[in-house]
């Protein structure tokens, strides 16, 4: 059933990765604005700070399949209709900032469903749900090699609207491989779905080492998304060409593919948190060569190694926050974790747009530079401080 579940990740993220580089053109080619571009983005991600909590009642009501399906079942039209207004002239800026809020509803509860899956199909090990959860890198980054490329190809033949349509597709099949080969993911019983709406958030403040990585993760969200915001904007203003765009994401993807494959092989080796200090370090040091120049050369490396560090860091502190958490509110404390922490992406979206018009690309790079390594040193005091309180409360 982990092959099942890879395969439908697979096909989605495929579609999605097209539209990372598709969508912000497009907003960038109908409008010429980054300021837009970035309040698209925001709008796109919003929704998983706003509703994330409730979101993590919701997968342990229904189920961590029956959510995988809903949501990219309900996804697929909501994507599609990008296009068809766009046809039909309808598509104003204020309807498709009201789209892509709904799109992003599904973001959170999407991916708590994922997460709390993994413990049922490999069992309740740290270090085997990080195996797992760097498997699952690898295969999704695959996919961040094909969409951007794909999508550099396709936006100049068939224009960003039509590659939309294919995002869409991608979340209909993927729908339909959940539905007939997994079993596992059911829901959790009513009894033990008494505990609140907000479980996960007393959960996640009760465990000391989830209380300090949270602040961590939403100091790092802010610098991911600022990163990613500014790729297809670098790409149009200073190189006039999707391809390039293309070539950014899908460099970030195959770092990120060695970077996963590097993580199975240590994370049976050393603890997650080592793991996961490392990769936020090897994420950190690239961006400061991007503040000094970003000729194309430059950032494909830079791009690169940063894609390494990805799955390193992310891997080992997705299986820590899958594993502490009880089963019975598993759900809810992965929701609570990435509402939470998804509160930056939108703040790093929206700002990397005032910034690139305001400032220009070498301070807005500085500026995220400083963030991801704000977080790296965070992490590394959160781990020291919180050590004792862990070695008390770790599971045995």
């Amino acid at each position: 059933m982990l092959r099942a579940v890879v395969l439908a990740r697979f096909i989605s993220l495929t579609g999605t990765n097209m539209t990372t580089v598709a969508l912000p053109w497009f907003v960038l080619a109908t409008t010429g604005s980054t300021t837009k571009m970035g309040l698209v983005l925001a709008c796109s991600t919003l929704p998983a700070f706003l509703l994330g909590i409730p979101g993590g009642s919701i997968v342990a009501m229904l189920g961590a399949r029956r959510s995988l399906i809903l949501g990219d079942t309900l996804r697929a039209p909501l994507l599609v209709s990008l296009p068809v207004l766009h046809a039909a002239g309808l598509l104003s800026f204020p309807a498709l900032l009201v789209l892509v809020t709904a799109i992003g509803v599904f973001a959170v509860p999407y991916a708590a469903a994922s997460s709390s899956l993994l413990p049922e199909l490999v069992g309740e090990s740290e270090r085997e749900v990080a195996r797992a959860q760097a498997a699952l890198q690898v295969a999704i980054q695959v996919t961040g090699v094909i969409g951007p490329v794909v999508a550099g190809v396709l936006i100049p033949v068939l224009g960003a609207p039509q590659v939309l349509y294919v995002d869409g597709g991608s979340y209909a099949a993927s729908a339909l491989i959940v539905a007939t080969l997994v079993s596992a993911g059911r829901a959790v019983p009513a009894a033990n779905r008494r505990r609140g709406v907000f479980a996960g958030v007393r959960q996640v403040f009760a465990d000391p080492l989830l209380a300090s990585i949270v602040t961590v993760a939403l100091a790092a969200h802010v610098a991911l998304a600022a990163l990613f915001a500014s790729l297809p904007a670098l790409a149009f203003r200073a190189f006039h060409d999707a391809h390039v765009a293309g070539v950014l994401f899908s460099s970030d993807a195959v770092g990120s593919v060695l970077g996963g494959l590097l993580a199975l092989r240590l994370a049976r080796r050393f603890s997650p948190l080592r793991v996961g200090i490392a990769g936020f370090a090897l994420m950190a040091a690239p961006l400061w060569l991007l503040a000094i120049g970003h000729g194309i050369p430059l950032a494909i490396v830079v791009m690169f190694v940063f894609g390494i560090g990805g799955p390193l860091g992310v891997s080992p502190i997705s299986a820590l926050l899958t594993t502490r958490a009880p089963a019975d509110v598993r759900p809810k404390v992965v929701a609570a974790f990435l509402s939470i922490t998804s509160a930056g992406t939108p703040l790093g979206a929206a700002l990397t747009g005032y910034a690139i018009a305001g400032l220009g690309f070498a301070p807005t790079y500085l500026g995220i530079a400083a963030a991801m390594t704000f977080a790296t040193l965070l992490l590394v005091w959160c781990v020291r401080e919180s050590r004792p309180a862990v070695a008390a409360t770790a599971p045995s």
